[in-house]
């Protein structure tokens, strides 16, 4: 791969090099939707991080609470994006790719900081208010919030109260029957699941080293 020279101040393109793409996986917003209504964009290839997550926001380098979904592109285990092409450096939908992708400069980081937070796409711009899967999403978060994640901060090593860790062991039991049956009636695989219901609270918890 070729490394980049941040100190070339007469660089005024992308060098396609990957470097970004290798770091993690960019977020949706509404002038992607497009790509999702066309298939181009397959709901298997998202993940949503739901209203209530902390995330690493490493924009600003510290740990947020999300106040909105946060939709992404599914990351490989090494935190590349799912779409990097590893054997050529390549991005396998480079032609239809994401906003955030043409924003993206290393060279010039300001454009990207102005704009990443700006019109993210939430499931309610992709399903329609009293659709069926916006009605499984409404169900899912009235039964499993994720209102007790505020007891959660990374910033902090309190122990959580036994009642806010029943109320964890509770929604992780119901969280696990609802996907079981949705699965049963519709066939849902965990990875579309992952971006209809967002990611398990078990897995969410688990990420962020809860006991519970």
């Amino acid at each position: 791969m070729n490394n980049l020279n941040f100190t070339d101040k007469s660089q005024n393109q992308c060098r396609r090099c990957g470097t970004c793409c290798q770091k993690n996986s960019p977020a949706l917003h509404l002038a992607d939707l497009e790509l999702i209504k066309s298939g181009k964009i397959g709901r298997n290839h998202l993940i949503t991080y739901r209203k209530g997550e902390w995330v690493n926001d490493n924009v600003a380098g510290t740990f947020i609470r999300l106040e909105q979904d946060l939709i992404k592109l599914v990351e490989k285990s090494d935190t590349s994006c799912s779409f990097y092409q590893n054997k050529d450096q390549s991005c396998g939908i480079y032609d239809s790719r994401l906003e955030e992708c043409k924003i993206q400069q290393c060279y010039d980081p300001e454009p990207f900081k102005k704009f990443y937070t700006k019109d993210r796409l939430t499931r309610s711009d992709i399903y329609p208010e009293n659709s069926a899967f916006y009605e499984l999403i409404k169900y899912h978060e009235k039964e499993c919030p994720l209102d007790n994640l505020k007891y959660c901060d990374p910033h902090s090593k309190k122990t959580l109260p036994e009642s806010i860790k029943h109320d964890f062991r509770e929604s992780i039991r119901f969280e696990y029957h609802y996907r079981y049956t949705l699965f049963q009636r519709t066939g849902l695989q965990s990875t579309e699941m992952n971006f209809l219901l967002g990611r398990p609270l078990e897995m969410i918890l688990k990420q962020m080293q809860v006991t519970i």
